[in-house]
C-alpha cells in the first residue's frame, strides 16, 4: 500500500510542476506582442515559473500563490524593459485572474470524474486501476489547461488590438476597477471555503453541489469582464485616434488656406506690377529722352527692387528652391522666423521628378515648424533646411539649435512631445515618417549637444501604393 501511496504522491508532485510550467509558458505567449524584445518575454515567463516552483517547494500551503508569482513576473518585465508601466500592471493583473479563471473550468471534468469515476466503490476495490484513472484525470486536466489557455491568450491577443500604445494613468484606473472587483470576488469564494472547512470539517462543494456550478458561473462572468473592458476601453483609444486625426486635419486645412492666401497676394502683386509695366516703360523713355540721367538712375534702382522683392517672395530664401509649393512654404518659414528673431538658412533644392510636391510638403512644413518651435528655446536660435540627390536617393536636412534634451518613445523611435496638449500634438514626425516611407525611405533624428539633426531620406521613383 506504501508503494502505490508513494506513486499516487509522486503524480501529483509532477502534475503540479507540469500546471505551473504551463503557466509560465503562456503567460510568456500572453505578454510578447506587449513587449519589444523577445528575451524580456522570455525572462518573466522563466521568473514566474521560479517563484511558484519556489513557492511549491515550502513546507506549508501558501494561498493564492499565483499572485506573488505574478508580482514577481511583472517586476522582472518592469525591470528589463522600463517603458509603460501603467500596461504592464494591466498584464500581470489580467494574468493572474486568466490562469485562477482557466483553473476552475479545467476542474469541471477533473471533478466530474472523481465523483462519478474514481471514488466508486468499484474503482476503490482495485487500486492499481484506480491510480490508472488517476494518471488519465491528471493528463486531461494538463492538456485542458494547455487548449483553454491557448484559446484565452488568442482572444485577449485578437480584442486587445492597439498593442503598442502607452496606457495613462486614467485608463489604468478605467481597467483595473471592474478587474479588481473580480479579484474581490475570488477572494471572498475562497474565504467562504475557508470558514465553511474549519467550521464543518468539510469541503462546502462536497455538501452544497450548487457550489461549484455558482463559481464557474461567476468565472464565466469574470472572464466576459474582462473581454468587455479591453473592448471598451480600445473604443475610448479608437475614439480619442479619430480626434487626433480630425485634429491633424485642421490644422493641415489652415496650413493649406494660409498657402493659398500667400499664393493669392504673390500673384497679386505680379498682376499689379505687370499691370504697371506700361507706366514704367513710358517712364523710362520719357526720362532717357530727357537725358535726366540722376532721375533716370533712381528710378532703375526702384524698379529693381521691386522686382527683387517679387523674386525673393518666390523664391522662399532669395533663390527659388525648384518648385513653386515648396518656394511658398520656405519663404512662410523664413518670415516666421525673422519675426521671432531665428536665424534662418535655406540651400533646400526641390528634384526634377520622382516626388509628389504635396508629400514633400507634409515633411517641409512640419519639419520646420518642429525647428522653429525647438530653436526658440536656445541663446543663439537658427534653423537650417537642405537637401541634396544622389542618384535615386533624394535628402531633406533640417537642422536647429536646442538647448534641451531630446526624449525618445520607445515604441516608435520617435522623440515625445514635450507640448502639453498630448491630445493634438505628436502627429508631426509621425507624419514625416509615413511620407518617408511612401518612398521605401525613413527618417532618423540625432541629437548633438545642442544641435538636432532631422534627416529624411526619400526613394525617388519608388512608391509604396
Amino acid at each position: 500500500m506504501k508503494e502505490i501511496e508513494f506513486y499516487w504522491e509522486a503524480v501529483s508532485n509532477f502534475t503540479n510542476i507540469i500546471e505551473i510550467t504551463i503557466e509560465g509558458y503562456f503567460f510568456f505567449r500572453f505578454v510578447r506582442p506587449f513587449i519589444k524584445k523577445r528575451y524580456v518575454a522570455e525572462w518573466t515567463g522563466i521568473t514566474y515559473f521560479a517563484t511558484m516552483f519556489f513557492l511549491w517547494l515550502l513546507p506549508w500551503e501558501i494561498r493564492h500563490s499565483d499572485l506573488y508569482g505574478m508580482t514577481m513576473a511583472f517586476v522582472a518585465m518592469y525591470l528589463l524593459e522600463k517603458r509603460n508601466l501603467a500596461q504592464k500592471i494591466f498584464l500581470s493583473v489580467t494574468g493572474s485572474l486568466l490562469f485562477w479563471i482557466e483553473s476552475g473550468f479545467a476542474l469541471i471534468p477533473w471533478n466530474a470524474c472523481s465523483v462519478f469515476v474514481l471514488m466508486t466503490k468499484y474503482m476503490q476495490r482495485r487500486k492499481w486501476l484506480q491510480f490508472f484513472c488517476y494518471v488519465a484525470m491528471n493528463i486531461l486536466y494538463c492538456v485542458l489547461q494547455g487548449i483553454l489557455l491557448h484559446f484565452m491568450v488568442k482572444l485577449m491577443h485578437h480584442i486587445y488590438v492597439r498593442k503598442e500604445e502607452k496606457v495613462s494613468g486614467k485608463e489604468l484606473g478605467l481597467l483595473l476597477l471592474p478587474l479588481f472587483s473580480v479579484l474581490v470576488g475570488r477572494f471572498i469564494l475562497s474565504f467562504v471555503v475557508e470558514v465553511y472547512l474549519v467550521d464543518t470539517g468539510q469541503y462546502i462543494w462536497n455538501v452544497h453541489k450548487k457550489f461549484e456550478w455558482l463559481k464557474i458561473a461567476y468565472q464565466i462572468i469574470s472572464f466576459s469582464s474582462v473581454l468587455l473592458i479591453i473592448v471598451i476601453y480600445q473604443k475610448i483609444r479608437n475614439g480619442k485616434q479619430r480626434e487626433k486625426e480630425d485634429a491633424v486635419l485642421a490644422e493641415q486645412e489652415r496650413r493649406l488656406e494660409g498657402h493659398i492666401r500667400e499664393v493669392e497676394r504673390l500673384y497679386g502683386d505680379l498682376r499689379g506690377l505687370r499691370h504697371d509695366m506700361g507706366n514704367h516703360i513710358t517712364v523710362l523713355e520719357s526720362l532717357f529722352l530727357n537725358h535726366e540721367e540722376e532721375e533716370l538712375k533712381q528710378y532703375f534702382t526702384k524698379l529693381k527692387e521691386e522686382f527683387s522683392l517679387v523674386r525673393g517672395s518666390f523664391g522662399g530664401c532669395g533663390e527659388g528652391s525648384g518648385n513653386p509649393v515648396t518656394d511658398i512654404i520656405l519663404t512662410e518659414k523664413k518670415r516666421q522666423a525673422q519675426a521671432a528673431e531665428i536665424a534662418f538658412e535655406s540651400s533646400f533644392r526641390y528634384p526634377n521628378a520622382g516626388l509628389n510636391a504635396f508629400d514633400v510638403s507634409i515633411i517641409l512644413n512640419n519639419a520646420l515648424a518642429n525647428a522653429l518651435e525647438a530653436a526658440e528655446t536656445s541663446k543663439m536660435p537658427y534653423v537650417k533646411v537642405r537637401s541634396w540627390r544622389r542618384r535615386k536617393v533624394f535628402m531633406i536636412e533640417v537642422e536647429n539649435s536646442f538647448s534641451g534634451t531630446i526624449r525618445f518613445d520607445g515604441e516608435d523611435g520617435l522623440p515625445e512631445s514635450t507640448k502639453q496638449d498630448g491630445g493634438s500634438h505628436g502627429f508631426g514626425l509621425a507624419n514625416i515618417r509615413r511620407v518617408a516611407q511612401k518612398y521605401c525611405g525613413d527618417v532618423d533624428i540625432m541629437q548633438e549637444g545642442e544641435v538636432v539633426h532631422l534627416n529624411v531620406m526619400l526613394i525617388l521613383g519608388e512608391v509604396k501604393r
